[in-house]
């Protein structure tokens, strides 16, 4: 029973004022309540700037020196695509590297890489160029393989570099000139130049910060000897587990309690743990884009150097919390009645306008006029397409909505009949419910083939299923794509008759025909009756094919048999393999038609 018949509705109109009236009392209360608790505010705001300044420091730190190591790769691969740099120079491309280096004394090393795996390197610890041919070196090749594929640059996975003794952050920038990719510009920056540059500026007291790769690898650490740490399995950074800081390791704890009043106010998370019989509490936030993963970004603080600030919130927050309670209770019932029906409305129209039916339920009532009629009628509505889902597929829908109007037209096109061999026999021992049961999933095995190959279910016939390609969208491979649908067809009957055999249930045997030839396609039948079809001498040659089956395939014990004209054998190409089994006479044709059998 819905909600409505329990609570009388309103108009919408009426339940604004009331909330607005609501909102203005509590925002008395507030007003009032500020000269009572500044404390509250002035205290929370300094434990907020605090955090702030610290990860903004090291946000900015970390940007600081990765940007202008990206913006010097992108820098390079326009002069290269403007014609200024020849790669195939390479006394040319060496000095602009070398120059390069000189600008963005972060950076370790800029490389570039041809597609044949010549490699120009220009190091800053060699203060040389290098030159070699990579192609031995599996990790780089698959690097610069996927690299290859990429239309801009982006922040790689930190790798570990032996020469350096030391782990390197990565921008990996493609080169591609008229259309062609021609390389890939690599800039890597040691972890340690990063690790300089957060140690550097100093943190409120008691402090100290952190960047995580990941959640669960350490990267930096303000007071933190990356040089008495062993190398993680990876090859890049340590894990928490690995590090020596009692602290930091524990940040993920199970037993941390969220700051939700900080987070709720702030851009970043906060929480508080006991470690050690010690309160530490943490403040982080996510750094995106600079590797495979995202930088967490953070510091922590002992209890006892927040200890007055957290005191003093405390103390604020009794002395508000009957505000707090108020506008709570007020933003809750009428935010929840107001927002939660027109969200649902909006979500469950976006199911609606993607096909989605079986994921959207009925809305619930309201105590609001209006959205309780629009519930009315959305529900409804749905009811409605349900059914429509139900005797319309819902790929034809799909493709029609993408391709627009549906007219009638004549296209080449290729169709595909299916049938049961022996199916009347079987249904004699089934009763209703069973042949039910059978139909349906033979229908889901036969018609997920069909539609993954960008098939469209024109029918059921029976125990036989239409299907056909090349409209509603054009598809130049439409034989091909029917007789690979054909291929898994026959594989996923085998693969049932295998469960099948093991329920003691007989095997399930096909015949398949398929022809391609110009037919009219689009909506034929009346004003009131409308269904999106094909009409033409094809389809009867494909039924047909199917039907000489019975014929050709009496001496053969394949699972699925499938006949294809030598029209769908042409058109299909190289993509099929099929054997010619010959010329035959189709019933009600004078011509002989050249019949293949799909291997």
């Amino acid at each position: 029973m819905s909600s409505r018949k329990f609570f009388p509705s309103i108009p919408i109109a009426t339940a604004l004022a009331l909330s607005f009236g609501s909102l203005v009392v509590i925002a008395v209360l507030i007003v009032l309540g500020i000269g009572l608790i500044s404390g509250f505010a002035n205290t929370r705001d300094l434990l907020i700037d605090k955090a702030n300044s610290a990860m903004d420091a090291a946000r900015g730190d970390l940007t600081d020196l990765l940007d202008p190591a990206e913006e010097q790769a992108r820098f390079i691969a326009d002069l290269i695509y403007a014609g200024d740099i020849d790669v195939q120079n390479n006394e040319e491309l060496s000095e602009f590297l070398l120059g390069a280096l000189a600008g963005t004394p972060q950076i370790a090393s800029l490389t570039f890489i041809s597609p044949n795996f010549e490699v120009t390197a220009a190091s800053r610890e060699a203060r040389q160029i290098i030159n070699l041919n990579a192609s031995g070196d599996p990790v780089g090749k698959k690097m610069f393989e996927d690299i290859s594929k990429k239309q801009t640059g982006e922040w790689g996975a930190l790798f570990y570099v032996p020469q350096l003794d030391d782990t390197v952050m990565n921008f990996r920038q493609p080169v591609i000139k008229d259309g062609e990719f021609i390389g890939a510009l690599f800039a890597t920056i040691p972890v340690s130049a990063v690790n300089k540059k957060l140690q550097a500026v100093e943190v409120a007291k008691g402090g100290t910060r952190f960047v995580l790769y990941g959640r669960n690898n350490v990267l930096l650490q303000q007071d933190g000897n990356r040089s008495q740490i062993h190398i993680s399995k990876d090859g890049a950074v340590p894990t928490l587990d690995e590090i020596e800081d009692p602290i930091l390791k524990h940040i993920w704890s199970p037993e941390k309690d969220p700051l939700s009043l900080i987070n709720n106010q702030v851009g970043y998370q906060a929480h508080h743990l006991e470690i050690l019989n010690n309160g530490y509490l943490f403040f982080y936030s996510n750094l995106e884009g600079y590797s495979d993963r995202d930088l967490i970004v953070g510091y922590w603080l002992r209890d006892e150097d927040a200890g007055e600030e957290i005191k003093r919130l405390a103390l604020a927050g009794l002395v508000g919390l009957v505000i707090m309670i108020l506008s709570a209770i007020v933003a809750f019932f009428m935010g929840r009645k107001i927002a939660r029906p027109i969200r649902a409305l909006s979500s469950a129209s976006q199911k609606i306008s993607n096909l989605e039916f079986e994921n959207v339920g009925t809305l619930a009532g309201s105590r609001f006029k209006e959205v309780n009629e629009a519930s009315d009628a959305y529900n409804t509505m749905i009811r409605g397409l349900i059914w429509f889902e139900t005797y319309v597929p819902k790929s034809l829908v799909r493709k029609l909505m993408e391709t627009g109007e549906a007219r009638s037209e004549q296209r080449a096109v290729t169709v595909m009949f299916t049938d049961i061999v022996g199916f009347t026999p079987q249904a004699e021992n089934m009763n209703s419910e069973e042949v039910a049961n059978f139909l349906n999933h033979h229908f889901k095995i036969v018609t997920s083939c069909i539609e993954a190959e960008g098939g469209t279910i024109d029918k059921f016939i029976g125990d036989a299923v239409m299907a056909f390609w090349g409209a509603p969208e054009h598809q130049d491979d439409h034989a091909a794509r029917a007789c690979r649908a054909a291929t898994e067809i026959r594989k996923a009957i085998i693969a049932d008759n295998e469960e099948r055999a093991e329920a003691g249930l007989e095997p399930v045997t096909m015949r398949i025909g398929i022809h391609t030839g110009q037919l009219v396609v689009g909506n034929i039948g009346s004003k009131g009756r409308m269904n999106y079809t094909v009409v033409g001498d094809t389809v009867n040659i494909a039924q047909r094919m199917e039907q000489l089956g019975k014929t050709v395939s009496k001496d053969t014990s394949e699972t699925v048999f499938t006949l294809i004209t030598d029209a769908t054998y042409i058109a299909a190409g190289k993509e099929i393999m099929a054997s010619e089994i010959g010329d035959h006479n189709l019933r009600g044709r004078a011509d002989s038609v050249k019949i293949y059998h799909l291997n």
